[in-house]
């Protein structure tokens, strides 16, 4: 069972069942990805999920650190010194960007309701501002949004 349903999407922004899926497919997936931003970890189905992503972290992490070594050796080989330095520094870029998804796998959460009811609030709000733009009226965020949902589940808060 995902996260939030296709039918509980289309219960919340209230559409028939011959709404185009891959519209609403699209809304869940970003507000999904976005709770996820906020959080600073990954939210999982299931706590068997969560356990499987934990068990995973070892060899996450040495195969991240694993790349960094190969890439750091290759690097040295490289005669220029703006292009190893760029090498050197893509490498230490990798290897950062594994270990956050690593630390947001496993600080991970298992889904609950207030998580569903901030991806739901998202996803009503991309059906109802289908665009950057607001004609006619003011744009305000509400004092009860997704954000309030997913605060107290935040692993590290930052703006």
């Amino acid at each position: 069972m995902p996260i939030v349903s296709l039918a509980q999407a289309r219960s919340q922004v209230r559409v028939e069942a011959d709404y185009p899926a891959e519209q609403l497919q699209t809304a869940i997936d970003g507000a999904v990805d976005a709770a996820q931003a906020y959080l600073n970890r990954r939210i999982y189905e299931t706590p068997e999920a969560l356990a499987d992503a934990r068990s995973a972290y070892p060899a996450g992490v040495r195969a991240a650190a694993t790349a960094r070594t190969e890439a750091l050796a290759a690097a040295t080989f490289i005669e220029d010194r703006d292009e190893r330095t760029a090498a050197i520094r893509l490498a230490e870029l990798a290897y950062e960007e594994a270990m956050a998804e690593a630390g947001a796998c496993i600080h991970g959460i298992v889904v609950n309701p207030s998580i569903v009811t901030a991806i739901l609030l998202t996803i009503g709000h991309l059906y109802a501002n289908r665009s950057d733009v607001v004609v006619g009226a003011p744009a305000v965020e509400l004092p009860q949004g997704a954000k309030s949902f997913l605060r107290p589940y935040r692993r590290r808060m930052m703006p």
